[in-house]
């Protein structure tokens, strides 16, 4: 069996955990590293049941001043999961149970971004300085507002926006194939006419700068090649600390928050249409290329809470128009 790099005590063990993950997709790029910790700390400790007792268990769980909350957290999942594994033919593993479980950091909510806030992101991508020293690209500005237009009409993560090749843009039909995404799935997006005409008019804009490869970037950077997330990441926070956008409790605008503007939209559509919104949440999972229903469900409450605002600022602006009684 190959060991994929594990050297520990554990390493076939560890190996085939692994590609248990892979099988089922879920062998992300933090828990391929976590598990090489783990391979590392079982070295340096004596396994005479070779196998993961209690005492190795809590050792691994110890708090620690570098991690943080979610850091443990995230330990304690992926060594409960893999000690399950390790049971079925390791006899006297130790499965950690819930009195172990870290405290988990809340996740912070997403900022839903208003119309008005969007726009204003639109237009300063489209103000962008084209040669600026550090990114010099004569689409700089054209190739950042078809970025930002694509994320929140769309509600890809940023990853596959700037993996897409051009051939995975069919801009024939409006489709998009998303190939061998988070999870190991693949889909097929649909985009909107408005969307297709921006993306229309920034293909013959980047012909006019590189070959048209069928397997070359579809968003293309100065260099001739796909941004990285990070350069991304920092032009769109420029641009949206520039344009005066500042969440709440201090955060600063985040990138990943147009994904949950499209989710929550959509969302917030259905509701009004008058549509089951149950029924209509596996569609939008598939759409989004969540793993199951349950990660989509965290956008309700977000949804809930915007209805519930909307229909507060309602009932204090007619409240004076209204008579005793709400009655014409």
């Amino acid at each position: 069996m190959t060991t994929s790099n594990f050297s520990g005590p554990l390493a076939d063990d560890l190996a085939g955990f692994l590609a248990r993950l892979r099988d089922a997709g879920a062998a992300s790029a933090s828990w391929v590293k976590q598990l090489r910790t783990l391979d590392r700390f079982t070295q340096d400790r004596l396994l005479p049941l070779r196998t993961i007792d209690e005492a190795t268990a809590r050792a691994w769980l110890a708090p620690s001043a570098t991690r943080g909350p979610n850091t443990m957290h995230g330990r304690y999942c992926l060594l409960r999961r893999f000690c399950r594994f390790l049971a079925t033919h390791r006899p006297g593993t130790f499965i950690p149970g819930e009195t172990l479980r870290p405290r988990q950091r809340p996740a912070a909510p997403p900022h839903i971004y208003s119309r008005d806030e969007i726009r204003l992101l639109l237009a300063g991508a489209s103000t962008l300085r084209d040669w600026e020293r550090g990114h010099p690209c004569r689409i700089r500005s054209k190739t950042m507002h078809g970025v930002i237009l694509l994320l929140v009409t769309s509600g890809l993560r940023i990853s596959e926006a700037l993996r897409l090749t051009l051939q995975d843009v069919d801009l024939d039909h409006g489709v998009l194939s998303i190939r061998q995404t988070k999870f190991r799935k693949s889909r097929l997006v649909p985009v909107s006419s408005g969307t297709l005409a921006i993306l229309r008019r920034y293909h013959d804009l980047r012909s006019s700068v590189v070959p048209s490869d069928p397997n070359g970037p579809f968003f293309i950077s100065g260099r001739k090649r796909a941004y990285s997330t990070a350069t991304i990441t920092t032009i769109f926070h420029d641009i949206a600390v520039r344009a005066g956008i500042h969440p709440p409790k201090g955060r600063g605008p985040r990138l990943h928050d147009l994904r949950a503007t499209f989710a929550v939209t959509r969302l917030l559509l259905w509701y009004r249409e008058g549509a089951n919104v149950m029924a209509r949440l596996p569609m939008l999972t598939t759409y989004l290329g969540h793993a199951c229903v349950s990660d989509t469900e965290v956008y309700l409450p977000i949804t809930t809470a915007l209805l519930d605002e909307a229909n507060s600022r309602f009932h204090a602006f007619a409240e004076d128009l209204l008579p005793p009684g709400g009655r014409p």
